[in-house]
């Protein structure tokens, strides 16, 4: 019996297997961490063009979930 059909037979992974799981793994969390920094640099623009057009600062961190100091520092 080889090691292919024994790991099949058992439930074990391969190797193969296991590192594809793993990249597969990082590849999500990489694209969740990337979609989350572009929400918040979408925010981030939003509030500037907010605040730049002359909406008060409290208003737009109400509406944006930034802080006003973030806010005020854009």
């Amino acid at each position: 019996m080889d090691f292919i059909k024994t790991s099949e037979a058992y439930g074990y992974e391969t190797i193969a297997e296991a590192e594809e799981k793993a990249l597969a793994a990082k590849y999500e969390e990489g694209r969740n961490e990337g979609i989350e920094i572009g929400d918040l640099n979408a925010r981030r623009e939003m509030a500037k063009g907010f605040r730049d057009a002359g909406i008060p600062v409290n208003i737009i961190a109400k509406q944006t979930s930034l802080s006003e100091e973030e806010i005020r520092n854009l």
